[in-house]
């Protein structure tokens, strides 16, 4: 039985999608709601680990991300494994949709990627870990995280098309 190795290209690419994403979501994220939606583009980095390295690195940059952005800057709050669940599955995800497609990057990849992750993770799963933190209704949270996410989730579909266009066509993928 052979042990199989991670590659180097595959950590050194995880490495960079951690740290872009605890840039992107915990620094440069802006809070709304008392605290219930966060807008930021720190899902970037974690859609593209998925879409790049596949979806067991995506979901194990996702899970570092998460808990050590939650270690760098918590902002205070409490740590709840289920944003860490989130993140990782934000990373399988579209790791898991390559594994269906086997073929080039294409927008309509992209687009079912972003929109799975919007409605599964943003829109159900994080919505369910705030209820449990703020002990505030399902109901009452999900209009507007669903609202504000739309722009993101917009946002989010261009930027990593772009990038993943210029990958492409530097053959880093």
């Amino acid at each position: 039985m052979t042990k199989k190795r991670i590659e180097t290209r595959t950590l050194v690419l995880a490495a960079l999608f951690v740290g872009i994403n605890i840039i992107l979501s915990r620094l440069g994220a802006l809070m709304l709601f008392n605290n219930t939606v966060r807008l930021s583009f720190g899902n970037v980095p974690l859609i593209l680990s998925g879409l790049v390295l596949g979806p067991i690195p995506g979901f194990l940059t996702g899970v570092s991300s998460d808990i050590l952005g939650f270690l760098i800057n918590s902002h205070g709050g409490a740590f709840h494994p289920g944003f860490t669940l989130s993140a990782g599955l934000t990373g399988a995800i579209p790791g898991v949709i390559m594994l269906f497609y086997k073929k080039e990057v294409s927008l309509s990849l992209i687009v079912v990627a972003n929109l799975l992750v919007y409605f599964l993770i943003s829109g159900l799963l994080n919505t369910l870990w705030l209820t449990h933190l703020m002990g505030t209704g399902f109901a009452v949270l999900l209009p507007a995280r669903l609202i504000s996410n739309i722009l993101i989730t917009i946002v989010n579909i261009v930027l990593i098309y772009a990038v993943m266009k210029s990958l492409s066509r530097t053959n880093l993928i």
